[in-house]
């Protein structure tokens, strides 16, 4: 039997509920998720601005505004604590531009972000995140970031759990094997739909991702391995000015001149001097 790529695959995803020509299918999932209803939606750029001729395209996955709303949707296949950082820096992009647009700031919109998130290993379903001191008070008013962990919502689905199924019906139908997907649907006709839509998709001879769960793991393991060797490379530097200065100060040279030229502080050349 070939494989079934079912709605945890970005392209699928991207396929078949970001279709622009077909909004419904995107709004009828997104509504139990921001828990209202959605009249219409417009899709926006999906390639935020590069600032820097260094710096490399930016390309989130989905971006809408609905009425009230500025939604931004990342789908994490794999997941590493970095990418909460990566998909942040996105989220504040959008915020950032959409917020300085004309002579005044738009203090009116709702800015959400919505994590649907894979291999968390973590035992509560979703997580809000808010800008706050530690006593509750919200720093920005207009901002939320969620995160479902779709694992542990996909699993309601095989223990059987019909209240959490019923609740989470739209996100664990992303996660579904076919024959589980078509079982779900039945009698659903927004689901029955979608269900159709991936079939279709799957059925094309065509048809190939445009990533596998094996190269997006590969992609990851290479940006660890970026991670590291950038943090050995600043570690390397840290411990060669810090021999540096240690000699440095051996020679009777002044500690403001070493902290000049090396930009160790005064601080630590004193520990260094000390030790």
């Amino acid at each position: 039997m070939s494989k079934f790529y079912n709605g945890c695959y970005d392209v699928v995803f991207k396929t078949v509920l970001c279709d622009e020509n077909n909004p419904y299918m995107l709004m009828y999932f997104l509504e139990p998720i921001i828990k209202e209803k959605i009249e219409n939606i417009e899709f926006l750029q999906n390639e935020l601005k590069v600032n820097d001729v260094n710096e490399r395209r930016k390309i989130i996955d989905l971006l809408v505004k609905t009425k009230s709303k500025y939604i931004h949707v990342e789908l994490n296949q794999n997941y590493k604590e970095y990418l909460h950082v990566i998909n942040f820096c996105f989220f504040t992009n959008i915020y950032s531009k959409n917020t300085r647009k004309g002579n005044a700031y738009d203090l009116v919109s709702e800015y959400l972000h919505i994590d649907l998130s894979y291999g968390m290993h973590d035992e509560k379903e979703y997580k809000e995140y808010y800008v706050m001191d530690k006593d509750g008070y919200l720093y920005i008013k207009n901002m939320k970031i969620i995160e479902y962990n779709m694992d542990r919502i996909i699993k309601y689905w095989y223990n059987g759990d019909k209240k959490k199924i019923e609740e989470y019906k739209y996100l664990i139908m992303l996660g579904l094997d076919r024959d589980s997907l078509n079982t779900l649907a039945e009698g659903d006709k927004y689901m029955e739909e979608y269900t159709k839509k991936v079939e279709e998709l799957n059925d094309r001879d065509a048809y190939t991702p445009w990533i596998t769960p094996e190269e997006d793991a590969q992609m990851i393991l290479n940006t660890e391995k970026h991670i590291s060797f950038d943090q050995g490379v600043a570690q390397g530097k840290d411990n060669r000015n810090i021999e540096i200065a240690k000699a440095l100060l051996k020679k009777g040279v002044s500690m403001e001149f070493i902290s000049e030229t090396i930009g160790l502080s005064l601080e630590q050349l004193n520990q260094l001097k000390e030790a």
